[in-house]
């Protein structure tokens, strides 16, 4: 694809069990490229499950809204609904809807997920574009001084996001979802290093007053999204 990340994969149907072969081949594609897209396929819930444990092991989100259990009593518990649908004037989906700021899945908890499936079903007319930036690049493009003076830091990621607001200044933990994590990680397959703060959910680097811990989140947020090493699906 003409983009700074990701690639396009033809050729499938993601209904059928893949070859061994097949599926090592989509996950060095995955390693390789950061974002996969396959179009044109039409799966049911339990089929976009099924294709995702041929990669490892699904996760699971917190229970789906009672809506959603009323409308799709057979959703299996590793799908969570996305969605600007709202049924007696609450959002349908979990994530709720609207635009929301860069984010990383998962990282307010001690094990992150290692991937995330994206599964269109219904579009709107305009809008609902979906980024996602290069974070490998990102390191690579930070300044060395800044990269010196955060190797072995960590960043608290919290789960306390209001879609484009940055987490509050005095949290609770006690009562959402956080996990300190290194500001670099190296991916346990490529052995790249790569930038892992995000503007929706860090709250602050670990062992900085409040002032230079949003100065330097800051500096790493611009590179982070910068548009150079951004994908927008559309």
């Amino acid at each position: 694809m003409d983009a700074p990340l990701g690639a396009e994969i033809t050729g499938l149907d993601l209904t059928e069990k893949l070859p061994d072969a097949t599926v090592a081949a989509l996950l060095q594609a995955w390693f390789d490229h950061q974002v996969l897209v396959v179009r044109d396929q039409d799966l049911t819930p339990q089929q976009l499950v099924d294709f995702t444990a041929q990669l490892g092991e699904p996760g699971r989100p917190r229970m789906p809204s009672q809506a959603v259990r009323d409308i799709i009593p057979d959703l299996p518990p590793e799908v969570m609904i996305v969605s600007n649908v709202r049924v007696d004037g609450k959002p349908l989906g979990l994530a709720h809807d609207g635009e929301m700021w860069f984010h990383s899945d998962m990282c307010y908890t001690e094990f992150p997920h290692t991937a995330t499936m994206l599964y269109a079903v219904d579009l709107p007319s305009t809008g609902g574009n979906t980024k996602f930036a290069d974070m490998y690049a990102a390191y690579e493009n930070l300044d060395p001084a800044t990269r010196s003076r955060l190797e072995g830091r960590k960043a608290l990621q919290v789960h306390d996001y209001k879609r484009t607001e940055r987490p509050g200044v005095d949290l609770d933990l006690t009562k959402i979802g956080n996990y300190a994590h290194p500001v670099f990680v190296t991916h346990p397959e490529t052995g790249k290093k790569a930038l892992y703060v995000n503007r929706l959910m860090t709250a602050r680097i670990e062992g900085l007053d409040r002032e230079e811990s949003d100065a330097l989140l800051e500096e790493l947020f611009t590179v982070g999204e910068d548009p150079s090493i951004i994908y927008e699906h559309v």
